[in-house]
Formats: structure tokens, sequence, C-alpha cells
């Protein structure tokens, strides 16, 4: 009952958008329009993306690429992350920025690997329409020259420490991104799981440790794959470079004789005896990466229903509106470019 006087309408409010979202005939539909254009054009009359793209005046999409098109299709993620924080309690406001988080490391990153490929800064972009109180000065960050003053621009950010650690001894040289990348992530799974361990119980604390601690799992294992499909000539003592300090149904010992094995196929051998064997039949990165993806998807479908309600509900459903928006970008990109698009998973995330 307190669970339920607590996120009742918090509950209401998710099963209401979640309500609006794109079924497996709506993407089918858009997928075979003629131009990317007659897609955004008709997701104006679609109750889940209007609002967002009621903002682009029509007629503005004369030339439609990646950046243009998440740029404005985030804008509903952002809508929605604010009309679903109206109702999240006081103690809950920590972890339900987990999204600010995530997108300041995104956009520390998206700069690191400006600096690293020499372009020089581009305009800093317009303030959000939503004002999301970020840490990040993201002014500054588009404007850096230096690792240095990107690394100024990040002083009130949980990356700060990080981005410390990472910088080179030379000031005019800049740290491998894949490190960085992974360091990056690690300092934002580490404040996420701060906040579960010292702030929430019970079944509330089961769930997040859940949802966190499989994805991290299925984080390493994707990158000891990538390197020993993709780098198979990678040292063994560099692996531990892209791997998170976590594990939640892995060990440190199974994830040492991982990165041990000798090339992908003894890789995969070795993951079949595992706790997440069942998705491992297939040899091929991409199959596990689809994977991972309908894994997050069918435990977060799974929590809009879970009774009693928790903060959870909200986090759950900001995750799968993230990979509608993931289905709708690769839609859009099947009639830019002409090749199919993944029916497969959009009927899932549609269904």
């Amino acid at each position: 009952m307190t669970a339920e006087m607590a996120y009742g309408a918090l509950s209401a409010k998710v099963r209401a958008l979640y309500g609006k979202r794109l079924r497996s005939d709506d993407f089918a539909r858009l997928a075979a329009r003629r131009s990317e254009a007659e897609i955004l054009d008709e997701l104006r009359q679609h109750p889940g993306w209007s609002r967002a793209l009621a903002l682009v005046p029509p007629g503005a999409w004369g030339y439609v690429g990646r950046v243009e098109v998440e740029r404005a299709l985030q804008e509903e993620l952002r809508l929605e992350y604010q009309s679903l924080a109206y109702y999240v309690p006081r103690e809950d406001k920590p972890l339900m920025q987990f999204q600010l988080r995530a997108a300041e490391r995104s956009a520390i990153l998206s700069a690191l690997r400006r600096l690293k490929a020499g372009l020089s800064p581009r305009e800093a972009p317009p303030p959000p329409r939503i004002a999301l109180h970020s840490r990040l000065d993201e002014a500054a960050a588009a404007a850096c020259t230096t690792y240095d003053q990107l690394t100024e621009a990040a002083r009130d950010t949980i990356y700060y420490s990080a981005l410390r650690q990472l910088r080179p001894p030379r000031t005019d040289e800049l740290p491998d991104f894949t490190r960085a990348d992974a360091v990056l992530r690690t300092a934002y799974y580490a404040h996420l799981l701060r906040i579960v361990r010292s702030q929430y119980q019970g079944r509330t604390q089961k769930v997040l440790l859940r949802a966190i601690g499989e994805q991290i799992d299925l984080l390493n294992i994707l990158h000891i794959l990538r390197l020993k499909t993709y780098f198979p000539q990678t040292p063994r003592e560099d692996y531990a470079g892209v791997l998170f300090p976590f594990q939640y149904r892995l060990t440190m010992d199974f994830l040492r004789r991982l990165c041990e094995a000798p090339g992908a196929e003894g890789a995969y051998e070795l993951l079949r005896e595992s706790p997440y064997g069942d998705c491992f039949d297939e040899t091929a990165v991409d199959a596990v990466e689809e994977y991972y993806q309908r894994a997050v998807f069918r435990f977060n479908k799974r929590q809009l229903s879970a009774v009693p309600p928790s903060i959870y509900t909200a986090i759950a459903y900001l995750e799968l509106k993230e990979l509608e928006l993931g289905v709708l970008v690769n839609v859009i990109e099947s009639v830019k470019y002409g090749v199919p698009y993944h029916a497969e998973f959009a009927n899932l995330v549609g269904g």
C-alpha cells in the first residue's frame, strides 16, 4: 500500500505513455515510405512522437542525416523525462537522473572524439528546450580545444576525477579513446551502484541491482568478444582496460579465463557454460549485441506491470523508449539508404 501511494501516480503516467508507443504495423508502414522526410512528417501525427516533431517547422527536412534525426527525436525523450520527473518522490531524484549522467558522458566522449580527429570546435549548441540541469558545461565542452579545457568543463560532473586520471603526461597528448570510454562508463555504473546500495533495500534494491548488473555482465562479454573477433592480436593484459570492474552473475575468475580463451571460438565455447549460455549458440558478435538488446527489452517490459510499482517503473519505461527510438532511427536509415530494417526486433519492441 505504501508503494502504491508513493508510486501509483507515476505508474499510471507510465502506462499512459507506453500506450502511445509505435507498434509493429507502424514500423512496417513507415519503412514503406519513399523518403525519410515523409517518415518524419507522418510522425508529427503520432501521439508518441508528435510533441517533439511539432517543434520542427514543416518543410525543414530538405536534408535529414543521422544527427538531425536523433536530435529531433531525442527531444521527445527529454519531454517525457520531464513529465515523469514531476511524479518522482524527492528521495528518488538522484537515481532518476541516470539519463542526465549518461547524456553528460556521451557529450564528453563526443568532444574527445572531435579533439582526436583534429576538428575545430563547432558552434556551441543551442540550449535544450527543456532545462534538465546538466552538471556539464556543454557550451565549454563543445568549444574546447584542449583536453584540459574539456576536463574543466566537466568539473561538476561525476566524471571529473576519471578525466583527471586519464590525463596523459604531456599536455599535447590525448588519452586512448577506447580506454576513456571504458573508464567513464565505469564511473557511471559505480555512481548508480552507490545510489542503489545506499538508498534502497528489499525488492526495489534487488530489481535495480539486477537491471544494472546484467547490463554490466553482458557489456563485459561484448567487449571481450569484439576484441577477439576484430582485434585478435590484442595482448591479454590490455583486456582489463576495457572491462568494468563489477560483476553480477559472472565472477572475476570467469572473466579472466574468458580473456585468456584461444580466439573467439574458444570464448564462445566457454560462454556456453556461463549463466548467459542460452545466447551463445551463434558465433557472431552482432548476434550477441542483438541478444543484449532483447534482454534489456524483456526485463524492462516485465517491470512495467510489476506489483508493487517502484522508481524502477519509470526507469524501465525510459529504457523502452530509448529502444523504440533506436528502432525508429533504423527504419529511417533503411529508407534513406534503401536497405531492409531490422523487422524482427521492431516486431518485438512494437508488440
